[in-house]
């Protein structure tokens, strides 16, 4: 609530042992240039950004409490303190003297004179032997030296003796080997090899033409492009096995700037605990529950803002190389993106007669005069929906596919992680995590 009484985080980098925590702040709302809060702390009189914040809707500022000492909140969160320390800590290392002579001065005269004639003693002897010293006892001294601890004997971890590999390769390249042998690629020469990732890549395109996402146009004077790049990511099913290639041509908004290419961009996502609790009560009511996907969902998403974007790679238009993509709606990458589709989403929800919660602004409630409804959780582009009313089921799915690009999962049994059993006797839920 706004004006309620906030704490943020303080990193560990930024206080000492025995600082507080958390700096005593005012909740000023939602930040519009990142995902984050907007803090206003009275003391130092400052706007604080974070996200790591707990709030106390109870209680407010006392504002007619006088301060006669400011405490300054330090949280511009750099490295910068954390570089200077790592260099004095490397100059005291290289510097020679101990800890010892730090805290009680330097040796004696005595004992100082006698250090030294035993240190030049020494230096000659090992600068003889190492005369004498083959180069390679050399190289095998430097090397034990080099491995702490290199006697101590070593073992394959326990999760390595599943995997298998030749005589040639050592048993620490056997981890890099079965954790690289699935690796997605990184780049559109790797993907443009393998048949499965241009068949994806051409399917992703055709959607976006589909779409009418952009348009072929000449850079205006002045303005800017903002680049692309092909993202891949094999995505697993409940069981862990491959369930479908995905490749995004994703922007990269990184370059973006605040007011010229985007303004507000906080978009909000369904919590963990409501999704529970429409599993609870469908449970409860005997209720099945239902899952939709959308296409490209961004690519929805119709922004209000000029953006140039380049050309894909792989796609360029033959004769037209140097023109760029003039963008009608948002696309993966962009700043603006998640708001748009969200925007987009929601209007579409009111149109179709669905109420807003109040408290949950991704439920949406669909209620008719014979008592039936329909109750639709959204999670970016995914959606569950569930209800007393199967006709409401089927009008609520040609509906949707008929205004975006939709994939009937059918009944849900795998979201976010989650996967769900529907059973005449209940629903039952576990948590899976893959490698």
């Amino acid at each position: 609530m706004f004006g309620c009484l906030s704490y943020a985080h303080v990193p560990d980098n930024k206080r000492t042992k025995l600082d507080n925590k958390s700096v005593k702040c005012v909740l000023l709302g939602i930040n519009e240039e990142s995902k984050a809060y907007s803090l206003y702390d009275p003391l130092s009189q400052k706007v604080i950004v974070s996200r790591d914040v707990v709030f106390n809707e109870e209680e407010s500022w006392s504002w007619d409490d006088t301060h006669t000492e400011a405490i300054q909140a330090s949280l511009d969160w750099n490295d910068t303190n954390i570089n200077n320390n790592i260099q004095d800590e490397t100059l005291d290392n290289n510097s020679g003297e101990t800890a010892h002579e730090k805290d009680n001065g330097f040796f004696d005269t005595a004992d100082n004179h006698d250090a030294f004639h035993n240190a030049a003693d020494n230096h000659d002897e090992s600068h003889q032997g190492n005369l004498e010293r083959p180069v390679a006892e050399e190289q095998t001294t430097a090397d034990s030296v080099s491995q702490r601890g290199g006697n101590r004997p070593r073992k394959t971890p326990i999760w390595m003796r599943d995997y298998d590999s030749e005589d040639a390769y050592s048993d620490d390249n056997q981890g890099n080997f079965a954790l690289f042998v699935d690796e997605d690629p990184l780049s559109y020469e790797n993907a443009a090899r393998s048949a499965k990732w241009r068949d994806v890549m051409d399917s992703e395109i055709a959607a976006i033409r589909k779409n009418n996402t952009w348009e072929i146009t000449n850079l205006p004077h002045g303005a800017k492009t903002v680049g692309v790049k092909w993202v891949y990511k094999t995505k697993l099913n409940e069981c862990g096995k491959v369930d479908k290639y995905k490749a995004r041509l994703v922007a990269k908004g990184y370059t973006q700037q605040y007011g010229v290419d985007y303004m507000e961009v906080f978009a909000l996502v369904a919590r963990m605990d409501t999704i529970r609790l429409i599993l609870a009560l469908a449970a409860q009511k005997g209720w099945s529950l239902f899952q939709l996907d959308v296409k490209s969902a961004f690519l929805h998403g119709e922004l209000n803002k000029e953006v140039y974007i380049e050309q894909p790679p792989g796609y360029v238009i033959k004769g037209a190389e140097k023109k760029v993509c003039s963008l009608r709606r948002a696309l993966y990458g962009l700043k603006q993106a998640p708001r748009a589709w969200y925007n987009r989403i929601e209007s579409y929800f009111l149109k179709e007669g669905f109420e807003k919660c109040p408290y949950e602004h991704t439920l949406f409630l669909k209620k008719t005069e014979e008592g039936t409804f329909l109750i639709v959780c959204l999670y970016v582009d995914d959606l569950i929906f569930t209800g007393n009313n199967e006709k409401m089921f089927n009008s609520f799915k040609q509906s949707m596919m008929k205004e975006f690009d939709m994939t009937d999962l059918g009944r849900m049994r795998y979201f976010l992680g989650l996967e769900v059993f529907q059973r005449t006797d209940g629903i039952f839920i576990c948590q899976r995590k893959y490698a």
